[in-house]
């Protein structure tokens, strides 16, 4: 039932997937760092703030879908979701991958501390609600 009421809300969903995207943007920097001294690695990262901005602020042009049968106008929050691409750019930063540890531990440290917001901000959402239905 939890899940219906947050459903409606608009920010339960992008917060929910902006966590899924910061937890594989985590994952592949980790990868990337692991695999500094791999020769002919190719460095991943994470695409998703693009294709949210496109999905929250695209309107449509005035459309709108009258039938789930009907093909959809514009992608929804739900259609969005983080995609792990390789990074095909030549090795700039040595001779061995295109992998710089420090671009990497910087990108690292930014993904934590937005991880970081999304949770409390999802945190203060369900307290928010708790707040709601006890009517305190």
């Amino acid at each position: 039932m939890l899940d219906k009421l947050l459903i409606k809300n608009t920010i339960a969903p992008v917060l929910k997937k902006s966590l899924d995207a910061y937890s594989l943007r985590h994952k592949a920097i980790a990868s990337n760092l692991a695999n500094v001294e791999v020769k002919g690695f190719k460095r991943r990262e994470v695409k998703f703030e693009d294709e949210l901005k496109d999905a929250l602020f695209d309107r449509g042009r005035g459309l709108c879908r009258t039938h789930s049968r009907h093909m959809p106008i514009r992608k929804g929050i739900e259609d969005v979701n983080p995609d792990a691409v390789i990074d095909a750019s030549n090795p700039k930063y040595n001779a061995i991958n295109n992998v710089d540890v420090d671009m990497e531990m910087a990108d690292m440290a930014k993904n934590q501390l937005n991880f970081n917001t999304m949770a409390t901000v999802l945190r203060m959402e369900y307290q928010r609600l708790r707040m709601a239905i006890r009517g305190t």
